[in-house]
C-alpha cells in the first residue's frame, strides 16, 4: 500500500532536522508493507503553517499548492491520500478531485476522540486560530462535543526550537481541562506539539484521561479506507478537474 501524506507547509519553512525526524515518526505508525511518502508543497514560504503567526488566511493560502499535489497522486501510483493538518487545508476541495481513498486528519480525529468521550479538550498553537477552529467544529457538526479549547501560546513555527518546555505546559494546560472544566478526552489539534514533541503517552500518564494520538489515527485511518476501497461520495462531493 502507498499513501501520499500532505502537510500543510511550504517546504522552504521548516528545518531539515525536523522534516527528516517528523517524516520516520509518521511512517513509524503505518502497518507493515504500508510506504508513506510525505510531501510538503512547493509553496512561497510564507504561507502555510510555519509561515508566520496561525490564522485562518496563512493555513488556506497554500491551498492550492496542497490541491496540486493531491491531484498528481493518482497518476504517481499512489492508492490514497492523506491530508494533514488538522485545518481542513484543501480537503473539501480534494475530495472533488481526487479519484483515490482521501482522509482529512482533522474531522478523522474528532470523530474518533468522540468514540472516546463527549467532552473534548482541543489544544491549539495560538489563541488567534482559536475562533477559524470554532468554525471548523461548528461546519464538521462537532460544537457541542469540544468543551475546553486552549491554546500553548507558542507559534507553530516556534515550536520546534522551543521543545524543552512545551511538555509542562501541555500537562498543566490539560489538568486545568480536566479538573476544572471536566473535559473527558484530550485532543491535541496540532502534530508538531503531540506527537512529534511530545508522546500523547506522557500526558496521558499525568491526567488520567485519553490523549488522542493524531497523527497515528490518521494513518490507520488512510489505511483502511484504501483496504476497504472507501471514496468520497460523488453525490456529496462531484467530480471535478481543472484539465
Amino acid at each position: 500500500m502507498k499513501i501520499k501524506a500532505i502537510r500543510p507547509n511550504s517546504k522552504w519553512a521548516p528545518s531539515a532536522d525536523y522534516i527528516e525526524y517528523t517524516n520516520k515518526k509518521i511512517q513509524s505508525y503505518a502497518s507493515p508493507g504500508t510506504e508513506i511518502t510525505v510531501i510538503f508543497p512547493d509553496a512561497p514560504p510564507t504561507v502555510g503553517g510555519w509561515g508566520g503567526p496561525l490564522s485562518e488566511a496563512r493555513t488556506q493560502g497554500i491551498v492550492p499548492y496542497v490541491l496540486e499535489e493531491a491531484v498528481k497522486a493518482e497518476e504517481e501510483g499512489f492508492d490514497g491520500v492523506l491530508m494533514m493538518g488538522e485545518y481542513n487545508v484543501g480537503s473539501e476541495v480534494a475530495k472533488h478531485m481526487v479519484k483515490l481513498p482521501i482522509i482529512d486528519s482533522g474531522t478523522a480525529i474528532l470523530h474518533v476522540a468522540a468514540m472516546v468521550g463527549d467532552r473534548l479538550c482541543v489544544l491549539v498553537p495560538e489563541d488567534d486560530v482559536k475562533a477559524f477552529a470554532r468554525r471548523l467544529f461548528k461546519r464538521w457538526g462537532m460544537n457541542d462535543f469540544v468543551t475546553s479549547l486552549k491554546s500553548w501560546g507558542i507559534p507553530l513555527h516556534e515550536a520546534w526550537a522551543k521543545k524543552e518546555g512545551i511538555k509542562e505546559k501541555t500537562i498543566s494546560l490539560c489538568k486545568t481541562a480536566v479538573q476544572e472544566e471536566d473535559a473527558q478526552v484530550i485532543l491535541p489539534f496540532c502534530g508538531p506539539f503531540v506527537p512529534f514533541i511530545v508522546s500523547p503517552e506522557e500526558i496521558e500518564a499525568e491526567v488520567g484521561v485519553p490523549v488522542i494520538n493524531t497523527v497515528a489515527v490518521a494513518v490507520k485511518m488512510i489505511e483502511m479506507f484504501v483496504t476497504l476501497g472507501i471514496r468520497p461520495s460523488r453525490k456529496a462531493y462531484p467530480f471535478f478537474s481543472l484539465k
